[in-house]
């Protein structure tokens, strides 16, 4: 496991990323061939994934057919995932689902470190601290995106075989990579409506979480540093 941990440090790991097709998803899969890591991107859309590089292969694989996963899985030193799933599909299961197949592949695998973009305010007792108007849209407009989020959060902390990382951003907007620092809780998973971050520095802490073991088995919200 040590030996584990440190080949984590090192400058090239073999990452699996979900959700790769999507904004923040193609921000981590190019930050990541950039720092010199070896990705497999699964997607459903081979077309969406803009990037191409010797380091980089781009599979179309059905997240939820544990069998269909599975070698992924097997192959990767770290599982990444940026998935979102849509408000308007009733239930919101997508986050709970697939951190259950993931955990379950993991240890079937041996694999132990695990990171999910998440949200801020996915605790419903967070929530309800909120100001009035930013609670009434976590709680009648995102609740249930957030509730499965604070399921699958929940559900980790019995998995005793991850050393996971939830990366919970707030308001996304698309900009350029920056070397702002950043700002994060583990203690309260709301950091307010201040700054927005951009998918390119979410893409960039996660990165950067990798091998830090003073984030492993944390819920952390992020906003830039004021």
């Amino acid at each position: 496991y040590n030996e584990y941990k440190s080949y984590l440090s090192m400058s090239s790991s073999r990452l699996l990323v979900l959700g790769a097709s999507g904004q923040t998803g193609q921000c981590l899969v190019e930050q990541a061939l950039n720092r010199g890591h070896h990705v497999t991107a699964l997607v459903r859309d081979p077309t969406k994934i803009q990037v191409t590089h010797d380091n980089l292969e781009v599979a179309i694989c059905n997240i939820f057919d544990p069998n269909d996963i599975s070698p992924y899985v097997e192959k990767a030193d770290v599982i990444m995932s940026t998935l979102g799933f849509s408000l308007f599909t009733r239930p919101v299961v997508g986050y709970f689902n697939i951190t259950k197949i993931l955990s379950e592949k993991m240890r079937e695998h041996g694999k132990r470190r695990l990171l999910l973009m998440h949200s801020m305010g996915t605790d419903p007792e967070v929530r309800e601290r909120a100001p009035f108007v930013t609670r009434m849209f976590l709680k009648y407009v995102i609740g249930a995106v957030l509730d499965n989020m604070w399921e699958a959060e929940q559900y980790l902390k019995d998995q005793e075989h991850l050393d996971y990382t939830v990366v919970a951003p707030g308001r996304l907007v698309d900009k350029p990579v920056s070397d702002c620092e950043i700002a994060f809780s583990d203690n309260e998973n709301y950091m307010g409506t201040g700054p927005v971050i951009s998918r390119a520095d979410v893409a960039r802490y996660m990165l950067d979480c990798i091998g830090n073991e003073e984030t492993y088995r944390k819920a952390r919200a992020i906003n830039p540093k004021e």
